[in-house]
């Protein structure tokens, strides 16, 4: 009896470490996403109502912060999301939706995304996809949007798109690097 226990045991450290090290080396990919962008409005779909965004992507261990700093006249915000690689997926607040083109759907009050990460292409592309609810006249809407995140070859020019289930076309956001 005492085999078999220290046997599963031991069977249970190596099942425990592998999945260690395959969540480790997800959340470690090194990625040429990593940085701040600005948004390259002539070769994007339109913005409306905002004028510009400033796109910074940054990791530390397994956290990954997605930070959109959108302006537009006198209006200003700015929208953040903290996911953890290492969980299969992550439930953040969504305090506003920013991606509103006068359409009469808002973020509710007590609003949530459900949101799965992925990196691919080692580090060239980063996949989420986003599953929330929005309030219209007609009443609650579930929306469920891929959102891409792909650099260039040449590390310079990030490419966004989100392809959304309630929209016919994709939207594509283009940023390039800001260099220091």
């Amino acid at each position: 009896m005492f085999v078999i226990a220290r046997s599963f045991r031991t069977a249970w450290l190596i099942v425990a470490f592998a999945a260690a090290s395959i969540s480790s080396g997800f959340a470690a990919a090194p990625s040429a996403l990593l940085g701040t962008w600005t948004f390259d409005a002539g070769s994007s779909t339109d913005l409306s109502p905002w004028r510009s965004s400033q796109l910074t992507i940054a990791q530390s261990g397994t956290t990954l912060t997605i930070t959109r700093a959108l302006a537009g006249g006198r209006r200003a915000h700015t929208e953040t999301t903290t996911l953890d690689l290492a969980q299969p997926r992550n439930v953040v607040p969504q305090t506003w939706w920013v991606d509103n083109r006068h359409l009469g759907a808002y973020a509710p009050t007590d609003g949530q995304q459900t949101i799965t990460a992925r990196w691919l292409d080692d580090g060239q592309v980063l996949r989420l996809e986003i599953d929330f609810t929005l309030e219209t006249q007609q009443g609650p809407r579930a929306v469920n949007t891929i959102r891409q995140f792909q650099v260039s070859p040449d590390g310079q020019r990030l490419t966004m798109i989100d392809l959304r289930s309630t929209r016919p076309l994709p939207v594509t956001h283009v940023y390039t690097r800001v260099t220091e």
